[in-house]
């Protein structure tokens, strides 16, 4: 059974204007649904005039839909599949669900939509800035995917730390699950329908307001891409590595990234155009100041021994760690070819 064929055959008992606005307001003519605006202005009469025309013909539908067996089937599987997930879901994602389910590759969201406005249920969450589209059974379905959504966003918030870098997600998400009795499929359904949550391109989940999770800035996607490598980056791979996670559709260049990282405290220039983040252990400064602080921290050393140091925090040269040494200024080779501050 294909959607369109049956949703074709029973606009057949409309007037004749009835169903040439349906047929086009709902691409059953295999084009793609017109607006109200857009019928309004190709017939000549207001917006308002097409939508009470459109309201017309789908309770003339709803009438004879009794009388269509393969209309009824389609409805009831569609109706059982959104009940199942606990009676809502996204309105992109149940297209593709109905395509898979009714084995009909045409099903589109206008067909969807006349097959729901027929009989009336479910019904349709307008998209805002919280909610993407969505059909809802009922108005406790409606209530319970709110509330889950909202204990959700209040236990991840203030736990950052936590979800991302102790992997503490899972077990969070599903203190969640267990204090609502709602199954895994029907929690994670839940969530599909809120813009409160994202997946950032390394498969982490979180909050939309974590820059880890949606990272807006030049500096931000540099941050993500370095806390992921977990070692010391060229600008220009930087900007490489933002093109190809495709955080967004802007572009990084490599000049931009340097220029933003330069001036950030989280960053450490470690080598010629190498950055890497001071929170895994690189301390700022120059080459001196580095031997300084290691030879502070550990006391006299070998030159190897400063070299591995040095290797931890910087990417130098031997002969610039060497030249450094020999600045008598700063430095001192003590007995055993040790070095020490001076």
């Amino acid at each position: 059974m294909v959607l369109k064929d049956v949703l074709n055959n029973l606009v057949e008992v409309l007037p004749k204007r009835q169903k040439d606005i349906i047929v086009q307001r709902f691409g059953l003519d295999k084009g793609k649904g017109k607006t109200l605006a857009a019928l309004g202005e190709k017939y000549g009469v207001t917006r308002e005039r097409i939508r009470q025309i459109e309201a017309a013909a789908l309770r003339t539908l709803a009438k004879n839909s009794s009388q269509q067996k393969d209309l009824k089937n389609i409805y009831e599987k569609a109706i059982s599949h959104v009940e199942n997930l606990g009676g809502v879901r996204r309105a992109d994602v149940l297209v593709s669900d109905l395509r898979f389910v009714l084995k009909d590759e045409s099903i589109d969201s206008s067909t969807v939509e006349l097959l729901f406005s027929i009989f009336k249920k479910p019904l349709f969450f307008v998209e805002n800035k919280e909610y993407y589209p969505f059909w809802y059974i009922s108005a406790d379905s409606l209530k319970q995917n709110k509330e889950f959504i909202a204990k959700v966003a209040k236990v991840l918030k203030g736990k950052k730390e936590e979800i991302l870098s102790k992997k503490k997600f899972d077990e969070l998400f599903y203190q969640v699950v267990k204090s609502h009795s709602i199954s895994d499929a029907i929690a994670a359904n839940f969530i599909l329908n809120s813009k409160k949550f994202a997946v950032n391109p390394y498969g982490d989940f979180g909050l939309v307001e974590w820059p880890e999770i949606v990272p807006k800035t030049v500096r931000d996607k540099s941050y993500l891409v370095l806390k992921k490598k977990l070692a010391p980056l060229h600008f220009r791979d930087i900007a490489q590595e933002i093109n190809q996670a495709k955080f967004d559709a802007k572009k990084a260049h490599p000049q931009t990234v340097h220029n933003e990282l330069i001036r950030d405290s989280r960053f450490v220039l470690v080598g010629r155009g190498l950055y890497a983040l001071k929170e895994n252990g690189y301390e700022p400064g120059t080459a001196r100041e580095v031997l300084s602080k290691i030879l502070k921290k550990n006391g006299p050393s070998s030159f190897d021994k400063i070299v591995k140091l040095v290797s931890e925090q910087r990417t130098l040269k031997h002969n610039t760690i060497l030249l450094n040494l020999q600045n008598k200024k700063y430095f001192k080779k003590i007995d055993g070819g040790l070095y020490h501050i001076a």
